[in-house]
């Protein structure tokens, strides 16, 4: 009985040392994880670290350093016109969204970065920096990346526009979407990510509209256009373009850097006959979902990617 329990402890304590050493690994490598993991979208199945972002063409850049506004750990703002700034959350994958002052002073939140206390930080540079103004949210598709802030926007009365087909497959996929997700942060080292992709409340856009027939909406003598150019990267992506300033938001259907990421949800058919239908838009930036790249000739990139995925 004696040697019985020796075993039983001895055991028990092999276990705790290894389990301790385990947590104070994870715990050592999240310091700079934010330094080390910059990288494409939604990445099912995709380890993180293979997901570096890289920028050979000299093109315009998201990630210049001398640009960046700092908001914290994982977040920051690049300004690329006036009253324009690309907002990129890296949690661990860089991920862009759009902030941008119209004539009327209103704000146009594009996308939201993946969590609630992320957007809310967002929300409260853009109050110190603008002032108090009118603040309309549009999502671009249903994944994460596109609506993971929108709980802290329901909360402050902040219209959220998506389409009815955003809003069905939020409903229908969005806990494939969190499994895909967390399948992809299983190593120790993301476990501060892991454990709040668990638990990120995935709210659907307050206000709908018909996908195939778009969004107009008005700013006194502005106008920000909203189209579906068919079935690209999911089923219900969008893109937002802002005429006056010639900024083209594509989120996740436009390729910002040189890897395909997640295409789980793609159309790989339809996808490319979809960015030819962009080609109508007179954009001298073009915001992709992730990646550094901001130039026009990213739909052209796009397609090139698309052509290579395919062989």
């Amino acid at each position: 009985m004696k040697n019985t329990k020796t075993i039983a402890f001895t055991a028990l304590t092999f276990y705790l040392i290894l389990h301790c050493s385990w947590l104070r690994g994870c715990k050592d490598h999240q310091t700079d994880q934010a330094s080390q993991i910059t990288g494409s979208p939604d990445q099912a199945g995709i380890s993180p670290e293979n997901m570096v972002e890289t920028n050979s063409t000299g093109t315009a850049d998201a990630t210049g350093s001398n640009s960046q506004i700092r908001i914290d750990q994982d977040l920051y703002l690049s300004q690329i016109q006036d009253g324009a700034y690309v907002i990129t959350h890296s949690f661990p994958w860089a991920a862009h969204s759009l902030l941008v002052q119209m004539k009327d002073q209103s704000l146009v939140l594009v996308d939201t970065p993946y969590t609630p206390e992320a957007t809310r930080q967002v929300l409260e540079w853009s109050k110190d920096h603008f002032g108090v103004h009118p603040i309309i949210a549009i999502n671009t598709g249903y994944h994460h990346d596109n609506l993971g802030g929108n709980r802290t926007l329901i909360d402050q009365g902040i219209p959220v526009y998506g389409s009815d087909l955003t809003i069905k497959l939020l409903k229908q996929k969005g806990d494939d979407i969190r499994r895909q997700t967390l399948d992809a942060l299983q190593e120790c080292q993301y476990q501060r990510f892991h454990d709040r992709h668990k638990s990120i409340p995935y709210d659907p856009p307050t206000h709908s509209f018909p996908l195939q027939e778009g969004l107009d909406l008005s700013f006194q003598d502005e106008t920000v256009q909203v189209y579906f150019p068919g079935p690209t990267h999911a089923p219900d992506n969008v893109v937002v373009y802002f005429p006056t300033r010639k900024i083209l938001f594509g989120g996740c259907m436009i390729i910002g850097w040189d890897g395909m990421g997640n295409t789980t949800d793609a159309d790989l058919e339809a996808w490319p006959k979809s960015i030819q239908n962009l080609m109508q838009f007179d954009a001298d930036i073009i915001v992709p979902g992730h990646g550094p790249r901001l130039d026009a000739n990213l739909r052209q990139h796009t397609l090139n990617m698309l052509a290579q995925h395919t062989k």
